[in-house]
């Protein structure tokens, strides 16, 4: 949020996808009969007594602006051809007033802050494709798609939906050269022809006018010649990436909470410790799986009563689950690359350990 007085030209700075709020020196709008805000010439938002308007011709801010009363204008979902001058003139009985902002927007940035973004999780086997999917089914006509891949945050994906033009791709980059496809009506992301060096840290970025969604997503790439404890590696790596590029790395805490690894072979058996020497007979023990933590196995220390949850997942479960009576650890029975993935086990839904199955 910025002010200006009348014998300045404030600077002000945003990125790609961001929103800037220009606002007027209060004391010059008082008693205001018109105000006008302009691009270049051109009238882009107005206050005409009590009535705002923006008019019609102004396609470059179509459902971008948003004018209130104190005379502050907000421009919503930025891009680079939004940068330049605008003015305010403020017509009062005793006369008028000026004020100018210079707006520069700059490019979306190589490190994409997601925060506490929702992380997935991804594996496949190296020759396969994998898909990146976003939260939405169908965009609307104003997104800006950023992915980005790596802790440097290197580009790799853009595409500006308003535009209508086609998807950007980091073509001086050998490593992801004609095997990237975007998907205009979701904006999810295909890496074709998949290799282990693709293995890592991906991030999206998606802004509308209305919201700006974030996404993280640590991809695994196995080749068929690497061992369960090479995979396993992999999968360490590619998270400590992930835990250094959110700033934690050096907070023991966060890297307590850093998921426990767990490899097998396909068609073998796996078996995830729960770390407890005894169930006891308050103890409620609870598997769940997948990226939306999927209740997956149960069992009750008082009465042993075992639940196992076989259609979740499309049954990807059914009569591979065992439970431990003594432990809760939880086994599963010739597994395959789809058991791949995150687990939570939760006692008296609380306590809570996280951990990443790697089949090959």
């Amino acid at each position: 949020v910025f002010d200006a007085d009348e014998d300045e030209v404030k600077s002000v700075s945003v990125m790609e996808g961001g929103s800037v709020t220009l606002n007027p020196d209060p004391t010059k709008i008082q008693g205001f009969i018109l105000i006008l805000w302009r691009f270049g010439d051109p009238v882009i938002a107005q206050i005409d007594g009590k009535e705002t308007s923006y008019p019609s011709h102004t396609e470059i801010f179509r459902d971008r602006l948003q004018l209130d009363q104190t005379g502050s204008l907000t421009i919503m979902n930025m891009r680079i051809k939004h940068s330049g001058l605008y003015k305010l003139e403020v017509i009062q009985k005793a006369g008028a007033s000026n004020m100018k902002f210079t707006v520069t927007v700059y490019e979306t940035p190589s490190v994409i802050d997601a925060g506490e973004a929702e992380m997935k999780f991804m594996s496949v086997k190296e020759g396969d494709p994998v898909i990146l999917q976003t939260v939405f089914r169908r965009l609307n006509r104003d997104e800006l798609i950023v992915w980005r891949f790596g802790d440097e945050g290197k580009l790799i994906a853009k595409r500006d939906v308003e535009t209508k033009s086609p998807p950007l791709y980091d073509e001086t980059d050998e490593r992801f050269r004609d095997r990237l496809k975007l998907d205009h009506q979701t904006g999810s992301l295909t890496i074709t022809n998949t290799r282990t060096t693709d293995s890592g840290l991906y991030k999206v970025k998606i802004c509308s006018n209305k919201l700006t969604v974030y996404r993280k997503y640590i991809v695994t790439i196995s080749g068929s010649d690497l061992s369960p404890a090479a995979v396993a590696g992999i999968v360490v790596a590619v998270l400590l990436v992930a835990v250094a590029a959110a700033g934690v790395i050096y907070y023991r805490d966060k890297i307590a909470k850093m998921p426990r690894i767990v490899s097998g072979m396909e068609g073998d058996r796996v078996e995830i410790n729960t770390g407890v020497t005894e169930i006891q007979t308050w103890n409620q023990i609870e598997w769940q799986s997948g990226n939306e933590d999927a209740p997956t196995a149960k069992i009750i220390g008082g009465t042993g009563e075992i639940t196992t949850y076989d259609d979740v997942h499309h049954g990807i479960f059914r009569d591979r689950l065992k439970l431990d009576k003594k432990t809760g650890s939880l086994t599963i029975t010739n597994p395959g690359i789809e058991h791949t993935g995150p687990y939570k086990l939760l006692i008296n839904k609380k306590y809570k350990k996280n951990f990443i199955v790697y089949i090959r």
